[in-house]
């Protein structure tokens, strides 16, 4: 077996071989990426094209043990904003249920070094006063398979950003892709931010 899978999506269903670490998906709307891990399986767009006669396909993202409780948020946040000069990070971790992980960390106003650890579901980390957002250097970074998400403006009301990576690819998410509950403590745009993507998921 290929460590990479390449598929057809039919009007009949799905053709071709899967990968052992994930598969493009060739479908009417365009070129999806999906994996699966024991704590995460998704499936995104890659590259949008319109190829006549295969049937289309809808991202998917399926958390294993269901939507993130909403305490594992406000752990996050409590800790960024204890000190919200400097990047830091926490993580959620999927065994048996979820977990929350702080590991030991080298941490500065422009950067955070830590260990990773192992069944990640969500990574989170704070951009101090700086603007929420993926910087390039996060981009290469995220190279897994599981959520990613990043606080910033925290010396005013802070902002957070979320979306799923799948080996370098990634998808835009909302809060309650992710969590149980309602967000509380944070927005997820700036006033003047145009909102592109909407509720991807019901």
């Amino acid at each position: 077996m290929n460590l990479v899978g390449y598929l057809t999506q039919y009007p009949e269903g799905i053709a071709g071989e899967r990968g052992v670490c994930f598969n493009y998906i060739l479908a009417a709307n365009g070129i999806f990426v999906e994996a699966k891990s024991p704590v995460i399986t998704a499936r995104i767009p890659a590259a949008d094209c319109e190829i006549r006669g295969l049937a289309p396909l809808e991202p998917k993202v399926t958390l294993t043990y269901g939507s993130i409780p909403e305490r594992f948020w406000d752990l996050a946040l409590d800790m960024f904003l204890a000190n919200p000069e400097i990047e830091q990070y926490c993580a959620v971790i999927g065994a048996a249920g979820y977990h929350f992980y702080v590991p030991q960390q080298e941490k500065t106003e422009a950067s955070v070094i830590y260990r990773m650890g192992t069944g990640v579901v969500l990574d989170l980390h704070s951009h101090g006063h700086m603007l929420s957002g993926f910087s390039s250097k996060d981009n290469g970074d995220d190279q897994g398979l599981k959520l990613y998400g990043v606080v910033g403006s925290l010396h005013e009301v802070p902002v957070v950003k979320f979306r799923v990576g799948v080996y370098g690819y990634f998808m835009e998410l909302r809060w309650k892709n992710i969590f149980s509950g309602t967000i509380a403590g944070a927005l997820e745009e700036y006033e003047d931010e145009e909102v592109k993507k909407g509720d991807l998921y019901s």
